[in-house]
């Protein structure tokens, strides 16, 4: 049974029509995340009784696939808000937790402010303790998804030590800025975000990584799960351009496109670099899916651990597939035609753009020195990545 239901796939359908327009010309998608807010997207993995589809983890990783395949943005654009379930999910019964369920069943929708510009000695966003109660104030950049969201999660310093602080985006104080200027997924909303003397109540604010999850692992299967989509896309549109076209070359194989040897081999490549990313993304969805019962919070020390470890390496393999399949996959497509395909309405250059950009977030690199000394000296995988602190 597909992950998508027939209602997501008419919305799904709906936002691929337009999406080379949108990325061509540089329009915000606010209607197109609206829509999939109407029709119960953003609340996919949230528990039944908060009127949710209770969807498992492996499923929202192939939904979201299937989102990246009619629009890459859009799939990326929600990964904070699908972190925040899932965190809130493993958090033990209380309050708290079923104060964030409510928020997002009544369609909230969570952003994320987690960097701030600079290295480690660069001015932190600060939570301050006044006389009228917690204050914030910083600037956050990378803010992906913060531009359509209700809801942001800051990472901020008190008294030196770094806490989580829960705002609502139209509060006073908080700017949103549509400043992201990357030449790939661009209208993600990645922009800056700023925040001035904002009221903070104290009950939303909470400690950073108390227990260790299986967290980083889980955002960068979201990165991971959207370039999949984006090897589905560059398949279907190659298949759409081939058939329609009416034009080949003196020299081709056959007189139709669609009948030379030549261009349907290099389809099939496309197709089958696709399944390898696919493939890759079910395996690590798979580990991530077995994982999340040693990771709620009756869990011993020993069984987070081996989850943990289980899920980053899993997930870093996957990178390690899925990055390459799709660049390829993203540059040979453009094999299947002559000058046509390059024609700036088709936008069929987004397609390499967005894997490119996606694939930047977590350098792969890195993940490969990280799993070869893993395997080879026992050393721990890092699940954190980031370009300031350690």
């Amino acid at each position: 049974m597909s992950a998508v239901s027939p209602a997501l796939r008419e919305v799904f359908d709906a936002i691929g029509r337009d999406a080379a327009r949108r990325d061509r010309d540089r329009i915000l998608p606010f209607a197109e995340v609206d829509a999939l807010r109407d029709v119960g997207f953003t609340r996919l993995t949230l528990p039944r009784e908060y009127g949710g589809r209770g969807a498992s983890r492996s499923e929202l990783f192939e939904t979201l696939a299937e989102l990246a395949r009619s629009d890459s943005n859009l799939a990326q654009l929600f990964r904070s808000h699908f972190s925040f379930i899932d965190r809130t999910l493993l958090m033990p019964d209380g309050a708290t937790k079923a104060e964030r369920l409510r928020l997002v069943a009544d369609g909230a929708i969570h952003g994320n402010a987690t960097f701030d510009r600079g290295g480690p000695d660069a001015e932190k966003t600060t939570l301050s303790d006044t006389a009228a109660g917690p204050r914030l104030s910083g600037r956050k950049f990378y803010s992906t998804g913060t531009l359509f969201a209700d809801l942001v999660s800051v990472l901020a310093e008190r008294d030196g030590q770094p806490v989580s602080v829960l705002v609502p985006t139209t509060r006073s104080g908080v700017e949103r800025v549509d400043d992201w200027n990357g030449f790939g997924q661009r209208v993600t909303g990645s922009g800056t975000t700023v925040f001035t003397d904002v009221v903070v109540e104290p009950e939303r604010v909470s400690g950073v990584r108390e227990a260790p999850t299986d967290g980083p692992a889980f955002v960068q299967l979201v990165l991971l799960a959207t370039l999949v989509g984006i090897g589905r896309a560059v398949v279907d549109d190659a298949v759409a351009y081939v058939t329609a076209r009416t034009r080949t070359y003196s020299h081709a194989s056959a007189p139709r496109a669609a009948d030379d040897p030549l261009v349907q081999e290099v389809v099939g490549e496309l197709s089958a670099l696709s399944y390898r990313a696919d493939a890759a993304l079910a395996l690590a969805a798979s580990v991530l899916e077995a994982s999340a019962s040693s990771l709620s919070s009756d869990s011993g020390e020993a069984d987070r651990d081996a989850a943990i470890c289980a899920s980053e390496t899993h997930v870093t393999k996957a990178q390690l597939v899925i990055v390459p399949a799709v660049l390829d996959a993203a540059s040979r497509l453009f094999e299947v035609g002559g000058a046509s395909a390059l024609d700036r309405d088709r936008g069929l250059d987004r397609h390499w753009r967005n894997a490119r950009t996606l694939a930047s977030h977590n350098p792969a690199r890195y993940k490969a020195r990280a799993l070869g000394a893993h395997l080879l000296t026992g050393s721990d995988l890092v699940g954190w990545w980031t370009s300031g602190d350690a």
